[in-house]
């Protein structure tokens, strides 16, 4: 396979073409820059550059070029490009020689890329790291779900690996074009500059993009542009606006701006996005992620929270008691009423935290406290079907249903003022009629279900190996799964909702999904409880049950890389969407299923899973403006994962964790060291934010760390500014909410690891990881 790198000459100038040659020297991918500079000037006309002369200087070549605008600017342009193996580099200056007053410019490049077997746009895929993966197509209408476009571009604070990854089904080769220097420099971008769309910014961040090409139905576009432009994005509001920052530029002033376009040969877009992914993690990876207090340190506090979070009401039926962990960090925990269960509220995940603690410093009241929830849950708040309410409210004493997540404030209002005053008017008008649709059905997520019995199961063991037995607790599991049997799906999954009887959702469809491959997303959940109760009872017909689910898995999301519905809730199209906590899920699905049958295509899918995972997984620290929460209080990005498409790597979010133990016992199968440090990293990073006496960021206690972080922005240009969550929000703001999800995830863990390894020293789990 050779790289073959050309300057074709037209109209005196030249151009750029590389060319990917196989062993008989016939062409399999065209790369070509017609124009290799761009250059915009704000409110102003376009340039389209090429070189005026190359040189070949130290096995590269220099491209050079002067723009006279004849409007009192003029620029030099120079570009290095060097290819070495799979790998072209392109080191790019242009240096502002003349310049009128309030002059500002941004440049891009766009890379016709061809593959010799496309026939057309379809036979392509890509990955942009949090944003879009394959075509993002899960109700299978030919575009993608969100956007409604394939025209895309995502600003480097966005992008995980600042990469784009594409590939060709046809002949299995990939191009990816990276962001070579990592961005250190950004500023909070004001409402006057959101008003603008178009505006000056002194920033470092640039945008990677791409587009079918415009010129060839076979080939498509990768695109960089410096600084950023987003032709079609919701970083400012549904309606997609685009918006372009811009350089200032006088007399003397240098920009400076690096690429890579790496080729190669991969068997799938995992792969191919995989290989991206390791490029990145040993360029710019440091993998040493700093934190102003220890890991033992921080489970203690994380447990302390938890443990004063706990409420019980001995004047109201049946005693509810459980952790009320749902408020503004920025106050303590409040007078609230809703006992969750599942996902957000996570009861039985932080009992069985507090019974590990327990067991650890001797606590009689940690246990106590934990018993009593479990003991109101199992008692009280599982229907006649075995299947698990979602939410009580212990002022009413009567079960509330649906209203987590971004739907939480319908659950106290119906009024649209107070409701845009948390959620902004765009997310209300998006959710409002789903709202009120819901409200007409008593049931509850496949996933919160699970949460809530696979955690008391392990409650269950946890308290009999301490000598303590709770039959109750056992039969409700016993119960619940026998129900998961009977409404499993023929083709292995399970539907993304039911109601309280059992009847699988699926109205609205863009909630419980449009076809069974979101319907049956529900699939990735089950298989975590019903592996761990046929461990413990030996009964054949959970473990079948926990296989079709894992091979439904494996044969509807792995290969076409369409992980979806891992999060119940969304802020606006549809619910049932690409995210990454749908490919936590599904890896945990096969693995588990896996350590049982010893089946190898389950590990491999496993194994492609925790891939893609790491593609969600931020590689860099984003700058982030000194003036804002997080950069005020040091806050590093490295470690954490996007949320989902729909932000599209504008927020990131507490799940990651719950899955390390899962992650680390896929690099020990595997031997994949790669997997083990990216373990490392979301143990360590997915730490900052945490408030602690060495660092508080202004919340009310230690303890707390939010839900997520907005790490650039994400339905920004709204009438309503003041509200507690994540839209509308900008970049370097928390998302104002913390729930018990987060403590309980990292809890879970911390302890998972010092169970299994007997320690947080990294160096010490990737050697017994590997050994």
């Amino acid at each position: 396979m050779d790289i073959n790198i050309e300057f074709p000459k037209q109209d005196e100038h030249y151009g750029v073409s590389i060319s990917l040659c196989i062993k008989n020297k016939e062409e399999a991918l065209k790369i070509v820059a017609d124009y290799p500079i761009v250059l915009q000037h704000l409110n102003g006309r376009k340039w389209k550059v090429r070189y005026k002369s190359i040189e070949e200087v130290d096995g590269g070549y220099i491209g050079r070029t002067a723009l006279d605008t004849q409007q009192g600017n003029i620029y030099t342009i120079t570009d290095k490009w060097k290819v070495n193996a799979t790998i072209i580099s392109i080191d790019r200056n242009i240096v502002c020689e003349e310049a009128k007053p309030h002059s500002a410019v941004r440049f891009n490049t766009d890379f016709r890329c061809k593959d010799s077997n496309a026939s057309s746009f379809d036979d392509y895929q890509f990955v942009v790291p949090a944003s879009l993966y394959n075509k993002n197509d899960t109700d299978n209408d030919g575009v993608d779900d969100y956007l409604g476009t394939f025209i895309q571009d995502y600003k480097d604070d966005r992008n995980p690996s600042l990469s784009i990854t594409s590939f060709s089904k046809q002949s299995n080769k990939f191009v990816s074009l990276i962001r070579a220097d990592v961005p250190t420099k950004d500023e909070s971008i004001t409402r006057e500059q959101i008003e603008q769309r178009h505006f000056i910014h002194d920033t470092d961040i640039g945008s990677l993009g791409l587009a079918p090409s415009e010129y060839d139905t076979k080939e498509f576009i990768l695109r960089c542009d410096y600084p950023f432009y987003e032709r079609n994005t919701f970083c400012l509001n549904v309606d997609r606006s685009e918006w372009a920052a811009y350089k200032a530029v006088e007399k003397g002033t240098t920009i400076h701006a690096s690429y890579i376009i790496q080729i190669g040969e991969a068997a799938s877009l995992t792969d191919a996005a995989w290989n991206t992914t390791l490029l990145q993690m040993d360029r710019i990876l440091n993998d040493e992620v700093k934190l102003p207090f220890s890991l033992e340190e921080a489970k203690k506090y994380r447990r302390e929270l938890v443990h004063h979070s706990f409420r019980e009401f001995k004047d109201k039926k049946g005693t509810p008691a459980g952790y009320f962990i749902h408020f503004s960090p920025r106050e303590h925990y409040g007078s609230q009423n809703l006992l969750e269960y599942g996902f957000c509220g996570q009861q039985t995940m932080l009992s069985y935290d507090m019974l590990q603690a327990a067991k650890e410093v001797q606590s009689t009241e940690y246990r106590e406290r934990a018993l009593k929830t479990i003991d109101f849950l199992v008692n009280h708040c599982i229907a006649p079907s075995g299947l698990p309410e979602g939410m009580y409210n212990v002022d009413k004493e009567e079960f509330v249903y649906w209203m987590t997540g971004i739907l939480y404030p319908f659950q106290y209002s119906e009024n649209r003022e107070e409701l845009e005053e948390f959620l902004g008017e765009q997310v209300v008008s998006a959710l409002m009629e789903v709202a009120s649709e819901l409200k007409k059905v008593e049931g509850n997520y496949c996933r919160s279900m699970v949460d809530t019995m696979h955690y008391l199961l392990l409650c269950y063991l946890q308290e009999k190996e301490e000598g303590y037995e709770h039959k109750d607790w056992l039969q409700a599991v016993v119960k619940f799964c026998d129900k998961m049997i009977a409404i499993q799906n023929e083709n292995g999954s399970w539907n993304r909702g039911y109601s309280m009887s059992g009847e699988p959702l699926t109205n609205p469809p863009e909630w419980f999904g449009a076809n069974e491959l979101e319907q049956g997303s529900g699939a990735i959940f089950p298989s975590e409880v019903l592996v761990e109760l046929y461990k413990y009872t030996g009964d054949s017909k959970y473990l079948e049950a926990a296989r079709r689910a894992a091979e439904f898995v494996k044969r509807s999301y792995v290969e076409e890389v369409k992980y979806l519905g891992g999060l119940n809730d969304t802020t606006h199209k549809k619910s049932v969407k690409i995210d990454a906590v749908g490919v936590m899920f599904a890896m945990r699905t096969m693995l588990v299923v896996y350590e049982q049958t010893k089946e190898p295509e389950l590990l491999a899918g496993a194994h492609q899973a925790a891939k893609i995972l790491g593609t969600w997984t931020y590689l860099w620290d984003i700058p982030i403006d000194e003036s804002t929460l997080l950069g005020k209080h040091g806050f590093k990005s490295t470690g954490w994962a996007g949320c989902d498409v729909i932000p599209a790597g504008s927020y990131v979010d507490c799940e990651f964790a719950e899955f390390v133990p899962d992650l680390l016992r896929i690099a020990e199968y595997c031997k994949d060291e790669r997997l083990a440090v990216l373990a490392k990293i979301v143990t360590r990073g997915m730490h900052h934010g945490l408030s602690m006496p060495q660092n508080m960021y202004g919340y009310a206690m230690p303890g707390i760390q939010c839900e997520g972080y907005m790490t650039s922005l994400w339905l920004s240009d709204t009438t309503h500014k003041n509200f507690s969550g994540a839209v509308a929000k900008n970049k370097g703001d928390d998302n104002d909410t913390t729930n018990g999800l987060v403590n309980g995830q990292a809890l879970y863990n911390l302890d998972s690891l010092k169970q299994r390894y007997g320690t947080f020293d990294f160096d010490s789990i990737i050697k017994q990881v590997l050994a």
